[in-house]
């Protein structure tokens, strides 16, 4: 058995089929950059990033490793198919193969579950040397290690992605880090993630944390900021973060000095029974102030909100509508409601008789500008039809992607920092179009 495996992170197909393809994109997932640092130095690795490049199915790799984060999982399971064929071994791994295991019976030899590090990697190609591969392996989590950017080194990505901690503190109902996590994180050790941005500080200048919540434990990211000071690492990055950041003025200064210019935030609604009915333990009346707060320290806000929740009505969009014009909030990033399979807002749904597919398949291709749920509904809200939503929806798109909208969004003292934001909400602007565009196809 020659002792190579060839990594594929899938990219996504549209509803038609396509393949989304491009030669830049603004983050990537660490799946590539971690796996490629985990595996045994005695076995010959290649990567590739469909997205990016073309598959070599011609491969001479005797293990064909396939990992999905998400969506992708559904070209993923058509190139294992092929390389089952041709009588690879394939392993399967990542967030969505864990969800959608059940999915991936025939079309793999193996799925890992978890984060496996040096030591899982051994085990799980040792196995597979000798003939022995289990039908699936649960990994936990290994993180501490530092990862391989070699992989992401030619490739175009404004915000290369490190990490410091996996999971989150919070257990909403709608998130599938909760329902694998259940409000457990682990953190990882701050001399790693050092290394890992010292690697990027000498490929790009951005980077953006792809933790779930890089607010978890306040005593490590203070120590990480201060870290990042000392070391001098010169980077502008971002990261998710919880909306009571904006109460933590210390840990907002430290942030801005260590370089961070945007925070992700997800407020997800401004119901407040909206909230607790997802057991999300935030306060709606406290975002205001919280948002201010973040704005007075240098930093920019993205934030999150989905429509289609249980006290949401077709005047759900105009109060959305208000708030973000009126706070600030320099990109918003807008969803449907999306019921993804494992979480329990899926299992309450389900159980309600308010699920509008009837398999995990019509989640994984249909749309064919996000190839996510995000413009679409896919269950029955309780106070509106799923034709409002996605009519509220896209009306909700539409105002805030007016030039007026943009242009205020994308204010700021700083040329860079302007620059950046009006490219960001002219692409929010170009999805509202499509999104148009798709709606009067239908």
């Amino acid at each position: 058995m020659k002792k190579k495996i060839y990594y594929i992170q899938p990219t996504y197909q549209t509803s038609d089929g396509k393949l989304l393809k491009g030669d830049s994109m603004y983050v990537h997932s660490l799946a590539m950059p971690a796996l490629s640092a985990a595996t045994p130095p005695d076995w010959e690795k290649k990567v590739v990033l469909q997205y990016f490049d073309d598959i070599d199915y011609e491969t001479d790799a005797s293990v064909i490793a396939i990992t999905s984060m998400g969506y992708d999982i559904a070209q993923g399971m058509e190139i294992a198919r092929e390389f089952k064929s041709r009588n690879k071994i394939v392993i399967f791994g990542g967030y969505q193969a864990h969800f959608s295991s059940h999915l991936l019976t025939d079309v793999c030899d193996s799925i890992v579950h978890g984060n496996p590090g040096p030591k899982d990697m051994k085990k799980i190609l040792t196995d597979a040397e000798n003939n022995q591969l289990q039908r699936e392996y649960h990994c936990g989590i290994d993180i501490n290690f530092p990862f391989d950017y070699s992989v992401l080194s030619d490739k175009k990505i404004t915000f290369m992605p490190v990490l410091s901690s996996i999971g989150c503190i919070n257990d909403c109902d709608f998130c599938c880090t909760a329902a694998v996590y259940k409000s457990n994180f682990r953190l990882r050790k701050i001399e790693y993630v050092i290394e890992d941005l010292k690697s990027i500080s000498r490929i790009s200048k951005k980077a953006g944390f792809v933790d779930n919540n890089i607010y978890n434990n306040r005593e490590y990211l203070l120590k990480l900021l201060k870290a990042m000071i000392d070391n001098d690492i010169n980077l502008k990055w971002g990261a998710q973060i919880t909306v009571d950041i904006g109460d933590d003025l210390e840990a907002l200064r430290l942030l801005y000095k260590a370089g961070c210019r945007l925070l992700f935030i997800g407020m997800e609604t401004l119901s407040q029974q909206n909230l607790s009915g997802v057991n999300k333990k935030y306060m709606v009346q406290s975002y205001s102030q919280r948002l201010q707060n973040i704005d007075q320290s240098g930093i920019k806000v993205a934030g999150y909100f989905m429509f289609g929740l249980d006290n949401d009505t077709t005047e759900t969009p105009q109060m959305l509508y208000d708030f973000i014009s009126s706070v600030k909030i320099s990109i918003p990033i807008l969803n449907i409601l999306i019921p993804v399979p494992g979480t329990r807002i899926y299992q309450r749904l389900k159980q309600e008789h308010r699920i509008l597919f009837d398999e995990e398949q019509e989640l994984l291709k249909n749309n064919s500008f996000y190839n996510s749920a995000c413009n679409t509904c896919f269950f029955i809200p309780k106070l509106m039809t799923a034709e409002q939503t996605e009519r509220g929806f896209l009306e909700l798109y539409g105002k805030l992607a007016t030039y007026s909208q943009i242009m205020k969004r994308s204010l700021s003292f700083n040329p860079v920092m302007m620059a950046f934001l009006l490219g960001m909400n002219i692409v929010f602007r170009r999805e509202y179009l499509s999104m148009k565009r798709m709606h009067k196809m239908l």
